[in-house]
C-alpha cells in the first residue's frame, strides 16, 4: 500500500438523489384528491341517511305520544294510571296482610324406596380366571 505523496487520489462517489419523476408525484397527488373528494361525499351521503332516519324515528315517537295523550284524555286517566295498569305491570303494595301473602312451605325429603338389588356371594367360584387378573 503507497502512503505519501505518490499515494493515488481517492474520488469520492458522487451521491444523485434520483426520486420519483414529477409525473409520478401529480399522479398521487391526483390519486389523494379523488380519494378525499369521495370520502367526502360518501361521508355526506352517510350524514344525509342518518339524518333522515332519525328525524322518521322522531316523528313516529311523536304520533304515538300523540295517541297515548289522546286516549288518556278521553280515559279520563292520567298517562301514569295506563303505565302501570298494562297488562305485566310490576307493582308493589304497602297493604298486604299476613293472610293475603304469598308464603312458601319447607320441602321436604322424599321417602328413599329400600333397594332391591342382591348379590350372592356363594354364585363366585374361587379358582383361576376369576376375579380380576393383573398383569405383572
Amino acid at each position: 500500500m503507497c502512503v505519501g505523496p505518490f499515494a493515488p487520489k481517492i474520488k469520492m462517489p458522487e451521491i444523485v438523489y434520483q426520486g420519483p419523476s414529477e409525473q409520478d408525484v401529480a399522479d398521487r397527488r391526483q390519486i389523494l384528491t379523488d380519494y378525499t373528494t369521495q370520502s367526502e361525499k360518501n361521508t355526506l351521503a352517510f350524514q344525509n341517511t342518518i339524518d333522515d332516519r332519525i328525524a322518521t324515528a322522531q316523528s313516529s315517537t311523536d304520533s304515538i305520544l300523540a295517541q297515548l295523550k289522546e286516549t288518556s284524555a278521553q280515559s279520563g286517566a292520567g298517562i301514569e294510571n295506563i303505565i302501570n295498569d298494562a297488562p305485566y305491570a310490576i307493582t308493589t303494595e304497602d297493604n298486604v296482610t299476613p293472610e293475603d301473602a304469598q308464603t312458601t312451605a319447607k320441602i321436604s325429603k322424599k321417602k328413599k324406596k329400600p333397594s332391591t338389588l342382591k348379590i350372592s356371594a356363594g354364585g363366585l367360584s374361587a379358582s383361576t380366571g376369576t376375579g380380576v387378573n393383573y398383569g405383572v
